[in-house]
């Protein structure tokens, strides 16, 4: 039996994690972690497993321990400890924990390797006592020589891109399909050295370091080197604590940093805390949470993003840097989720932080990589603008221009959930410029890739022109042009004008000039993922109704145009996508307002006077208590001149 090597807490802490586990925001996580359906795991443990996939049986085998393992810290149980002792002796069943290799030989430890390595130390951790002495080294063998050297191989060569010998994938690994194996690796090391995977694969290297520490000749080298792996990553990203890839994959990517944090803290003398502005980043995730009446775990969903952060970092943040703002997002519904990995929230909560929000948030930024993100307010009912510019990304979409609104506890206009990361999938189409609410030019989209290297990023470009703010309003101006020339369209010109005027009041403007006669569309999608979104058009505009909010659109344009309704060509079962279509037809010039009213359902809209003139427009009228009176002149080149 082997010693307990308190890798996360100490005995004397084991009162608080269960007091932590006892409050109500905790109770149905923990209730799910006590009453797994322990008979279909020991069938699929025993019966159902593939040792050659290790994908998604590694991953589910993993969650077993790991769960297993935690629930029996906090509360002994012998029925949990076998449960644990057979996924442990079937995780090691295992030749490798990844399907990348090196060489066409060797473990590229980047994709599963580092998750499954922290399930495994601090299982073995947890279960110290509980586990023979083979069973003991049998876990430090395979950490000691095949696990840390995979995760060593996967961050020296997104680290040092000229000496990798070649990535590839692993022709035995199983459960992959044909599209995913004919995805081109060769240039991985550089994408995956600046987005999350290079955490993930860094948190295998600390777990190692940690587990082997004082007891094996590469432990001190490869905590040196997960140290400056993961300083290495926060350099790069923007002091303002924002997270390029959103909220959801900045907590992947954190939920792993801080338990690799605390490894290389508590074992290895190494602090990470100094590393970065973590109070920062929570005020990040405070910016991009986008709670509606349906769901209040949503987010700002710009790219693959579809769910705000969950606790785990979060409550990391909170107990070491005294972080109301994190508190406050760990207390919020549908943030602490009944998933294993909650176990760390449990552990780093601190009900003595206060579950305050920063009196100092703004409620307007730009969050790179050009995130305009304007709010009325922080609550489920509060209203909300986001319009995608900026620059290429990993985990994005082709969504230069695109506009998120949300108001009244509903989204209006949004961007579909959950894209598919397979380019043989029906919902790979939710990643292209026709299904966000931006424009077309002649049917077609800007720039993007075919998903040759996976969900990398693309070329394409769109520039803040302006932003401005006020009190109540909130100016945008974005450029799109260059994106759609990628994409060899005969484009000058793709400039949108966003005025929010807040909470209920969004005036778009979409100026295209061309080099030749094209059409345009203005695309405006309406979630249906509930089956409760519908949009209806008239000659004027059209009319999205959710079940607690309607938006009313009226168009004006510079030439005729016409408003109508579709939906995505998509496979019945893999769901409804309406929009509203606004096509002007064939020309070099094309200028299109919509003038957008939120209201409660039940509430009328307004009918507002739009008065074209040679260089613009001059609106009129007003909306649940706002008197407007906006004058668009258009230049030549640049932004328009808005007055208001």
């Amino acid at each position: 039996m082997a010693q307990t090597l308190h890798l996360l807490f100490d005995p004397a802490e084991l009162p608080r994690i269960q007091a932590t586990l006892a409050r109500p925001e905790f109770a149905e996580f923990w209730t799910a972690m006590c009453t797994s359906d322990r008979a279909a795991d020991e069938r699929f443990l025993r019966e159902e497993i593939r040792l050659d996939h290790p994908g998604g049986d590694l991953a589910r085998a993993a969650n077993i321990l790991h769960r297993c393992a935690f629930a029996h810290a906090m509360t002994p149980d012998p029925q949990q400890v076998a449960l644990a002792r057979l996924a442990l002796q079937k995780i090691l069943g295992y030749r490798r924990w990844d399907w990348v290799l090196e060489a066409g030989r060797d473990t590229v430890g980047a994709m599963r390797n580092g998750t499954v390595s922290v399930a495994v130390v601090l299982a073995a951790d947890w279960l110290a006592e509980a586990l023979s002495a083979e069973e003991h080294a049998a876990v430090v063998d395979y950490i000691a020589n095949e696990a840390g050297p995979a995760a060593e191989r996967a961050v020296f060569g997104m680290t040092h891109h000229d000496e990798v010998v070649g990535w590839s994938m692993d022709p035995d690994a199983g459960g992959f399909d044909q599209s995913y194996r004919d995805i081109d690796f060769s240039r991985w090391p550089a994408i995956l050295d600046v987005n999350n995977l290079r955490i993930i694969a860094t948190s295998g290297l600390a777990a190692a370091a940690a587990f082997l520490h004082g007891r094996h000749p590469r432990a001190a080298g490869w905590a040196a080197m997960a140290d400056a792996s993961m300083r290495l990553f926060v350099s790069r990203l923007p002091a303002d604590g924002s997270f390029p890839e959103g909220p959801d994959y900045w907590s992947f990517t954190y939920t792993y940093y801080c338990v690799a944090a605390e490894l290389l803290r508590r074992r290895c003398g190494r602090d990470l805390r100094d590393s970065a502005d973590f109070p920062a980043m929570a005020r990040y995730v405070q910016m991009v949470h986008l709670p509606t009446r349906s769901n209040p775990a949503g987010c700002i969903n710009i790219g693959d993003a579809f769910m705000t952060a969950g606790a785990e970092a979060l409550a990391w943040i909170g107990r070491h840097f005294r972080d109301g703002t994190a508190n406050h997002l760990v207390l919020r519904p549908g943030t602490i989720r009944n998933l294993t990995n909650s176990a760390w929230a449990a552990i780093w909560f601190d009900p003595e932080v206060p579950d305050r929000r920063a009196a100092d948030l703004t409620t307007d930024r730009v969050l790179f990589p050009g995130i305009v993100v304007s709010r009325s307010g922080w609550d489920a009912d509060d209203s909300i603008v986001a319009l995608r510019s900026g620059e290429p990304e990993n985990h994005e979409h082709a969504d230069r221009n695109s506009l998120l609104f949300v108001a009244h506890g509903e989204r209006l206009f949004w961007d579909p959930l959950k894209a598919s990361y397979n380019p043989n999938h029906p919902k790979w189409r939710l990643r292209l410029t026709e299904a966000h609410s931006t424009v077309l030019i002649d049917g077609r989209g800007h720039q993007y890739h075919q998903g040759e290297e996976g969900t990398n990023a693309s070329r394409a470009h769109a520039t803040l022109v302006d932003h401005r703010v006020g009190p109540d309003w909130m100016l945008a101006v974005s450029d799109a042009a260059a994106a759609y020339a990628e994409a060899g369209l005969p484009v000058i010109r793709a400039q949108r004008t966003v005025l929010f005027l807040k909470p209920d009041i969004l005036i778009v403007c979409d100026e295209v000039d061309l080099t030749q006669p094209l059409p345009v569309q203005t695309r405006w999608h309406v979630q249906n993922d509930d089956n409760s979104g519908a949009v209806t058009t008239d000659a004027e505009g059209f009319t999205v109704a959710r079940p607690h909010a309607t938006l009313r659109a009226q168009i004006a344009g510079t030439s005729k145009f016409a408003v109508n309704s579709d939906t995505l060509p998509m496979p019945a079962d893999e769901g409804v996508y309406p929009y509203a279509a606004v096509t002007s037809p064939a020309g070099l010039t094309h200028r299109l307002l919509t003038v957008c009213s939120a209201a409660p359902l039940g509430e009328e809209h307004p009918i507002w006077k739009i008065t074209a003139a040679d260089d613009g427009w001059h609106l009129t009228g007003a909306h649940r208590g706002r008197a407007v009176d906006v004058r668009i002149a258009r230049r030549t080149k640049g932004a328009p001149v808005i007055t208001f």
